[in-house]
């Protein structure tokens, strides 16, 4: 587990519990934690030496990323996430699954999966909240059946249940997170959490 924070992502995440954020401010807010949060996951990457030399007809030396991972994101929450992380990772490639919990099971529905080649490659798994941790892991096992060299899952927050269930699904796994939060309610969402991401970034959906 990997939660990285400083001041300015405490901001951040402030604003987004503050149940008087508007929608717009609310996904402008997760976008920018995405963006800080893949900066964080680019230090772990594996890089290569590179040179250019300038207008001064001098060579400068600067270490790039090697690849750019794969971002895949679950739809709808998870979108802002995405979009942060695609701004600190602009090259990469990019895949969406659509799964849905339901509220009374608290179990997940894949109903959309667009994913390009990821045999081998690095994968960022986004989604804002992890929860109980059962989507991701259904989301995760789709992504596997595809053989990435790598899956890297981030969040915003996360419950530490969810993050003991990531771990005994698989250890290898590494989350980042802006904040850890200690419980889950009788619904299975995060306290004290922030509410329903995907409503709070797009409106309140009637079908639920």
């Amino acid at each position: 587990m990997e939660i990285h924070t400083n001041p300015q992502m405490e901001r951040l995440v402030y604003k987004i519990r503050d149940p008087n954020t508007r929608n717009e401010d609310f996904r402008n807010a997760l976008e920018k934690i995405g963006e800080y949060i893949g900066l964080e996951i680019a230090r772990e990457l594996q890089t290569e030496r590179k040179t250019i030399t300038t207008i001064l007809s001098r060579e400068a030396e600067h270490h790039l990323l090697k690849e750019s991972p794969t971002l895949i994101t679950i739809l709808r929450a998870g979108i802002p996430l995405y979009n942060g992380l695609h701004r600190a990772f602009p090259e990469s490639e990019t895949g969406f699954i659509g799964a849905m919990r339901d509220e009374k099971t608290l179990k997940s529905n894949i109903s959309y999966c667009a994913l390009p080649d990821i045999k081998d490659k690095i994968v960022i798994l986004a989604d804002t909240m992890l929860a109980t941790g059962g989507s991701l892991i259904d989301c995760t096992e789709l992504i596997r059946q595809r053989s990435p060299r790598k899956i890297i899952l981030a969040s915003v927050i996360s419950s530490q249940q969810g993050i003991k269930r990531i771990n005994d699904y698989d250890s290898k796994i590494k989350v980042y997170a802006a904040a850890i939060d200690s419980e889950l309610n009788e619904r299975g969402y995060i306290v004290p959490g922030l509410g329903d991401a995907g409503d709070r970034s797009f409106g309140e959906k009637i079908d639920k």
